[in-house]
């Protein structure tokens, strides 16, 4: 192991070697069965009711103090209802190595939040076909997941890749809950899925909805 400084910068003091699953050592998430009233991005944390659950589908900018600064935020982040796992971005011309590293700070942070006794909600995300080597590792089955809506409807490869995603989770971890972000689009969810849809706060805070 490296020096402290090194170890705190990649918080390598947080990561439990026999909590971990999968080809890339993913920190493990175990089930929760939960659904928040409302869901408050993590951007408003300093005014939001602390009944709401928080959530990360935000700009990775918004939240990248998060990973820096784990221990302070969530001791803000106890106070609140519950919080979904920070959903750093997998982009399709990113490097493989780069959507890795998301995934797992991502589950890192979980894993961490929920060791600290926060009710927490993973967040499903993925990009094309080759991040099914890794972005369902760690994650619970027959769970409460979540998932976001956010860009599917702006090109017909965003709504197909996007399809192609959630029924391969569906397909590896049979989730009995999601929680889906940013409206409905027009997808068949099997049946015995309670499907529980949360509009975009942010696009309805600028609108000043």
């Amino acid at each position: 192991m490296g020096s402290q400084r090194t170890i705190s910068k990649y918080n390598l003091e947080y990561y439990v070697p026999d909590m971990v699953a999968g080809k890339y050592d993913m920190p493990t998430i175990y089930p929760t069965f939960y659904k928040p009233e409302k869901l408050v991005g993590f951007n408003q944390l300093n005014v939001a009711n602390h009944s709401a659950g928080v959530h990360f589908y935000l700009d990775d900018y918004q939240f990248e103090r998060v990973w820096k600064r784990p221990a302070y935020y969530i001791d803000k982040l106890k106070q609140f209802d519950c919080v979904l796992t920070p959903d750093f971005s997998l982009y399709r011309d990113m490097p493989l190595s780069m959507m890795i590293w998301n995934i797992y700070r991502s589950r890192l942070l979980g894993q961490l939040m929920q060791r600290q006794g926060l009710t927490v909600i993973p967040t499903v995300s993925w990009a094309d076909k080759r991040s099914f080597d890794f972005c369902f590792d760690g994650l619970p089955s027959r769970s409460t997941l979540s998932i976001s809506t956010i860009g599917v409807k702006k090109s017909n490869e965003a709504n197909r890749m996007w399809q192609r995603g959630v029924l391969e989770m569906i397909r590896r971890l049979h989730p009995k809950q999601l929680l889906v972000y940013g409206g409905e689009v027009d997808f068949i969810f099997p049946e015995d899925i309670e499907i529980v849809y949360y509009k975009n706060n942010n696009i309805e805070r600028l609108r000043g909805l």
